[in-house]
């Protein structure tokens, strides 16, 4: 497997080139450094605080809250959240910020086709929250995010890095390359990705990932969006995350709709 001896870092200005594609489509992973500036960030930050704020006090169907990862609780059991689901749908700034910055551009221009992004089903948009401490969320396994044969696939994981990504507080790690071969239990070489707040990381569904553990006692956030050319589901389709399995395990339980 050709493994990139350095991590490149593309410049996104509202369409994907031949040269971005050509990596992503060889690798399964792309970069683009500086995506948001430091306004976007807060903007984003400042949605998270709100919608954990109404998630925690219940204003937030119960159908829309997250099912996956457990709230961790302080020394005076005061709940934080590590995951925020169908974030784009309740955080119509964030929502617009994703627009205005053209990022809905990323998903047919790496596929190669038609896409539409995760809104109002299988979670939606995804903010999610690493910690050290007294954290129920700390690091995660290898996985795939869907398989190649998804209704769903092929999809591309388009994270927004709100702080920055270091080995000390358990960046991304990929395989690259390894979305073109069949899965396999074994522990591959993986690429830490190494990035700061406000670029943008793109991988698609089938390529082995994991995060280490956070080491240095901070917390980080991303907020993933989600491109797929496959077939849409309807409004409210969700997936179901069985204890003891990992997220390779994601499945759709209601029927699909179509693109």
């Amino acid at each position: 497997m050709n493994v990139p001896q350095r991590l490149p870092r593309f410049t996104f200005t509202g369409a994907v080139t031949d040269e971005q594609r050509a990596f992503y489509e060889r690798h399964g992973f792309l970069v683009y450094g500086g995506v948001l500036d430091p306004d976007d960030v807060r903007v984003v930050k400042a949605d998270a605080e709100r919608l954990e704020a109404r998630t925690l006090a219940g204003d937030i169907p119960a159908q829309h809250r997250d099912r996956v990862l457990d709230p961790s609780y302080d020394e005076n059991g005061k709940a934080s959240l590590h995951r925020l689901p169908y974030f784009t749908l309740y955080s119509p700034r964030t929502r617009e910020l994703v627009e205005r910055r053209g990022l809905d551009a990323l998903g047919p221009g790496l596929l190669g086709r038609p896409a539409w992004r995760f809104e109002d089903s299988i979670d939606g948009a995804v903010w999610q929250m690493k910690r050290r401490k007294r954290s129920s969320y700390n690091a995660l396994d290898w996985h795939l995010d869907f398989p190649h044969d998804h209704p769903v696939a092929p999809l591309v994981n388009v994270g927004i890095y709100l702080d920055a990504a270091t080995k000390q507080n358990g960046c991304l790690v990929v395989a690259p390359g390894s979305h073109r071969f069949p899965a396999r239990r074994l522990e591959p070489l993986g690429l830490p990705v190494v990035v700061d707040a406000g670029d943008v990381v793109c991988h698609t569904n089938n390529i082995f990932h994991h995060s280490g553990p956070v080491l240095d006692g901070t917390s980080r956030a991303t907020l993933y969006l989600y491109y797929a050319a496959g077939r849409r589901p309807a409004a409210g389709t969700t997936y179901t995350h069985r204890a003891g399995e990992d997220f390779a395990d994601l499945f759709i339980e209601t029927e699909a709709g179509t693109p």
